[in-house]
């Protein structure tokens, strides 16, 4: 009776051994050693390599609502910042972080620093010569030419940083930027021309002294120069447009010597309305 029941008790012993483990778990599938399970990863492990951030693909998913690239928009951004802050103090770390992307998506596109402020300045070329297209016409008078020294001014400060800048070492420019020289050339037989074509339209009277007409155009741009950096210096951003009438009104006094009584009513008219 002794040895049965000895016998009986090993028997549930071994069974009892057998029983798998009970777990709340769910028992989960094989898996090759070494590879981890997604879901073994912890809340603070960095996003992998590549993988964009939701901030990101926002940046780029409002840029393309917008009908804008990425190269775009990292234009348009450091525009604004550099005109805040100066191109010396400018840097790509503050960009990107402006922009929510990383500095990797920004040097994707611009390699250095240097490669978007030149890209800034290409684009503000592209503008001005937009811009000269559309208001320098056949039919320019005085108050035309007036205008276009103000919306010129106005897309000068809209790019402040960047041509205060390329304008604050001139010789350098001259020498080692092909585009700029390009610019300054072209600005200087476009203004020359504007002088007469205001001599065919009756407003001027010919300058027939080249080296007048030479020192007409250089007092007019460095005045045009000097006064905007003045401005953007001591007034502040509302009161900018009417600073900047009365300084480009200014700088088309180097015209009165050579102007009709037809060109100076018109000039007076221009003087009546920024007083």
């Amino acid at each position: 009776m002794k040895k049965q029941d000895h016998t009986t008790m090993s028997t549930q012993v071994k069974t009892e051994k057998k029983k798998p483990q009970e777990t709340d778990a769910a028992v989960q599938p094989k898996r090759k050693r070494g590879r981890p399970r997604k879901t073994d990863k912890t809340a603070g492990e960095k996003s992998p390599r590549g993988v964009k951030s939701e901030a990101a693909r926002k940046t780029r998913l409002a840029a393309k609502r917008a009908g804008t690239s990425t190269r775009d928009l990292i234009i348009a951004s450091a525009n604004e910042i550099i005109n805040r802050t100066g191109v010396v103090d400018f840097r790509i770390e503050t960009l990107a972080q402006s922009l929510s992307l990383s500095p990797g998506n920004i040097t994707y596109h611009f390699p250095k620093k240097e490669d978007i402020i030149a890209a800034i300045w290409e684009e503000y070329i592209a503008v001005m010569r937009d811009t000269t297209a559309e208001m320098i016409t056949p039919l320019l008078d005085i108050k035309q030419l007036f205008l276009y020294f103000r919306t010129a001014a106005a897309k000068a400060i809209g790019y402040a940083g960047v041509t205060t800048y390329y304008f604050g070492d001139m010789g350098a420019l001259l020498r080692e930027n092909e585009t700029f020289r390009r610019q300054i050339q072209r600005g200087r037989e476009l203004i020359f021309a504007s002088y007469d074509t205001l001599e065919k339209n009756g407003y001027m009277k010919p300058i027939e002294n080249p080296e007048i007409k030479e020192l007409t155009f250089d007092s007019q741009m460095a005045m045009l120069r000097w006064w905007i950096n003045h401005a953007l210096t001591k007034y502040p951003e509302q009161d900018l447009p009417m600073v900047m009438d009365k300084y480009i009104a200014l700088s088309l006094l180097q015209l009165i010597p050579f102007l009709t009584e037809s060109g100076r009513r018109q000039f007076a008219s221009i003087v009546n309305l920024i007083k």
